[in-house]
């Protein structure tokens, strides 16, 4: 099977890296890929990587902060032109499948119509859930193309899903949870020394959205009790909110013990130095950093909203409180402080019951049933979908047991495909 990617971005957030996820699992199916993206990043080192074949196409995306109605039809004539182009490269590749990685660029879909193939869009986002994003041709409307171009939409979560019910054909819609590979060096971690304060962290660009406001008010509040809570945020592009946030943590004489890291390419030895990692989100459409600190075995407090309430089991395999809830987000991380041996145990399990379920393998396999259904004139095989709850093998050569991930290392040996490389 071939099939062409297209990606909104070249970067490496949430969408790219569960993209280079996917790629990595199809890669060890025989699946061939074409990515295309619309300029450099990043992303482009990990595709050179794995022997991915890409290309750099200008274009567009369809959502994004509210503009001028000339800016708007501007962009929009350009995604039209572009998608020309599109599926010009995508027919001289030979594409089976067209997959868009994300419903903020439409050029994949129109392309695919052009030339006939089947089109699947990937939602790793909500069209409710971020007001501050609107479609340049409006919520119905894109609705409507959605449905129409798409032999199947795939979501992130149950939450997700629900979102996409208006949709005219809701059985279209897939949920498809991601995968998040431990990183090499994620054992199982030793109970962190007694020292001088509790370490808290949040991991996420700097936005009113991740909540970082609530996390420094809640610090606050320990403080009060004489619970010595340090905040480190790790992540930017937020400059004007960062002001914001040193502006709140002055006022709540916090400054001291709130501390910004800034981006980090690889967060994990952060997460592992960590006594709790915090998710207080408005909403999320997966979870990645909450998987990602439960596969090093490090206990996680999730606002109780979106995806996070399927990721987290509340005093199982998280904690969760009520979002915007300053004195309830309060109370569960001092209750971890107090409770250090109670919130080992938590950690634990959380690693226990993530190395089972998000697993590339998993991924991929659910990915390429719903792509051999899609284009069964192709070389792919239908595969049964499997669900968050069912623990799965991986089919990557040299892991063991993920369930045996919490007592010794895990590292992914990948299968590479040939492929050539364009900057054009």
């Amino acid at each position: 099977m071939r099939v062409c990617f297209i990606s909104h971005s070249a970067g490496r957030y949430g969408a790219e890296l569960a993209l280079l996820e996917l790629l990595q699992g199809l890669l060890c199916s025989g699946v061939e890929v074409l990515v295309l993206v619309p300029k450099k990043g990043p992303l482009l080192d990990e595709l050179e990587r794995l022997d991915i074949e890409w290309r750099i196409i200008g274009y567009p995306v369809w959502m994004s902060r509210p503009k001028w109605l000339p800016s708007r039809v501007m962009r929009l004539l350009k995604t039209a032109l572009m998608s020309v182009r599109v599926a010009w490269i995508i027919r001289k590749w030979k594409a089976d499948v067209v997959y868009t990685n994300t419903v903020v660029i439409g050029v994949g879909a129109l392309a695919a119509q052009l030339i006939r193939i089947p089109h699947v869009w990937h939602s790793h986002e909500s069209l409710k859930h971020n007001p501050s994003q609107k479609f340049d041709l409006g919520d119905q409307t894109t609705s409507y193309l959605l449905n129409r171009l798409s032999a199947a939409i795939i979501v992130t979560s149950r939450s997700v899903e629900n979102d996409y019910k208006h949709l005219p054909d809701p059985d279209k819609i897939r949920v498809v949870y991601q995968s998040v590979t431990p990183r090499a060096n994620s054992r199982s971690p030793e109970p962190i020394p007694k020292r001088i304060f509790f370490q808290c962290i949040i991991i996420g660009s700097l936005h009113p959205w991740k909540g970082q406001d609530q996390a420094i008010s809640a610090l606050a509040q320990l403080a009060g009790r004489n619970i010595n809570a340090h905040l480190l945020l790790v992540g930017d592009d937020g400059k004007r909110y960062r002001k914001q946030l040193v502006q709140h943590a002055e006022n709540l004489g916090m400054t001291q013990r709130v501390t910004f890291h800034g981006y980090a390419a690889d967060p994990l030895p952060l997460i592992q130095n960590a006594d709790v990692v915090l998710v207080c989100s408005r909403w999320e459409a997966f979870g990645r950093v909450a998987v990602e600190a439960m596969l090093a075995g490090k206990p996680v407090i999730g606002s109780a909203r979106g995806a996070t309430t399927e990721i987290i089991q509340h005093r199982q395999t998280g904690l969760l409180y009520e979002w915007e809830n300053i004195e309830d987000l309060a109370k569960q991380i001092q209750f971890l402080h107090d409770n250090p041996e109670e919130a080992h145990r938590i950690g634990q399990a959380a690693q226990r019951w993530a190395a089972n379920r998000f697993t590339q393998d998993r991924y991929a396999r659910e990915i390429l049933g719903i792509l051999s259904e899609v284009a069964p004139n192709s070389s792919g095989t239908a595969i049964q979908r499997s669900s968050i709850d069912e623990p799965v093998m991986s089919c990557m050569p040299g892991i063991e047991n993920p369930a045996e991930v919490s007592a010794q290392e895990a590292t992914f040996k990948h299968r590479h495909m040939p492929g050539h490389h364009s900057g054009s």
